[in-house]
Parts: C-alpha cells; sequence; structure tokens
C-alpha cells in the first residue's frame, strides 16, 4: 500500500514539474514536492529514470526541499539519464549538466555563478561559467560545485568538499578547496568487471 501511495505522489509531482515549466522524461521517481522555476527562454531538463528526493524521510540528511532555478533567459540544467539528486539546490544563470547515473548526496550548492560582482558594492553583472558533471559521479552530503567547474566521469567528491577547480575522471577529491587524493580508476574497473560479471 505505501509503495503506491508513493507511485501516486510521484506522478503528482512529476505533473507538477512540467506544469511549472520543466521537462520530465519517463520513469522519473519524485519524492515530495521540489521547488522549481524556469526562467523565460531557460529550459530545466530531467531526462528518464532519474530520482529526485525532496522529503525529510527520504534522506535523514535533508535540511530542506530540493531547489531547482534557471536565474536568466538562456541558462539550462540538465539531470541525465539515471542520475538522483537529494535534497540539494542546482542553481544556473548559464548552464549545469548533470551526466548520467551520477549520484548527488543532500544539501548539496552548485551554482555557476558568484550572485554578485565583486568588490562590493558593484554594480557589474556577476561573473558566470558552465559547470559540466561527468557520467558515473558520485558527490557526497553538503558539497559545494563552484562555477566553471568540470567534474570527469566516475569520480567521487567526498562530503563537505568545496569545489572550485576541474576534478578529473576516476579521482577521488576532499577538502576545501577539494584536491585530488586519490586515482580509483583501478578500483572501478575491477568493480564493473565484478558487475559484468554477476558476482
Amino acid at each position: 500500500m505505501k509503495g503506491i501511495l508513493l507511485q501516486i505522489f510521484s506522478h503528482i509531482a512529476v505533473r507538477l514539474l512540467r506544469f511549472k515549466g520543466a521537462s520530465v522524461g519517463n520513469d522519473a521517481w519524485i519524492l515530495g514536492f521540489p521547488h522549481i522555476k524556469v526562467f523565460a527562454d531557460s529550459s530545466i531538463t530531467i531526462e528518464s529514470r532519474v530520482s529526485l528526493l525532496s522529503v525529510g524521510f527520504a534522506n535523514p540528511l535533508s535540511v530542506g526541499p530540493l531547489r531547482l532555478v534557471t536565474m536568466a533567459p538562456g541558462a539550462k540544467i540538465l539531470l541525465g539519464t539515471g542520475s538522483g539528486v537529494s535534497s540539494s539546490r542546482i542553481i544556473a544563470y548559464k548552464e549545469i549538466i548533470v551526466g548520467k547515473e551520477t549520484l548527488i548526496g543532500a544539501d548539496c550548492t552548485i551554482i555557476d555563478s558568484d550572485f554578485h560582482a565583486w568588490p562590493l558594492p558593484a554594480r557589474d553583472e556577476p561573473k558566470c561559467k558552465a559547470i559540466n558533471i561527468g557520467n558515473y559521479v558520485f558527490i557526497g552530503t553538503r558539497c559545494t560545485i563552484l562555477k566553471g567547474v568540470t567534474i570527469g566521469d566516475h569520480a567521487v567528491i567526498g562530503a563537505g568538499s568545496v569545489v572550485s577547480a576541474d576534478i578529473p575522471a576516476y579521482s577521488l577529491a576532499v577538502g576545501n578547496p577539494a584536491r585530488i587524493v586519490r586515482n580509483i580508476a583501478a578500483f572501478s574497473d575491477r568493480s564493473e568487471t565484478k558487475f559484468a560479471s554477476g558476482n
């Protein structure tokens, strides 16, 4: 019975996101009601099999609803096939791309802008630069991803990290600012081989 109710609420949430202007693919799984704002002439695209968690019981680390917001004409947020986001904030002035099967933990902030010019007070437009997060990336709870960052496929970002520079594929990065502490290619290769063999 609980599973049926969750499916009904997920279906309602999908319809709500579509009503608010997002493009939502098939088999999206949404718990709770994310805060979504699609600026005129911008786009938020949620591809198939994406999971969005925006309610406390779905993740005990949640501190509030999931927020997906575009802030300017032409801005773009894309959540790739099979990705998952838990009660975080993704706010785009330009472009934020999240690759397929990438997981973003609770209470993360991903922003492609400084939100204001510097030094204060300043009347200039804030600096913006696109963010590209690859496929099969894991981003731990309470991470911050800043403008202009590219995170390579299969990278892992440790909890609480602040990513202000590119992280190569198959890297484990931690800290503020995030630093690479290990190459995890060998571990990832073993995991994929084991998965493929069914063991």
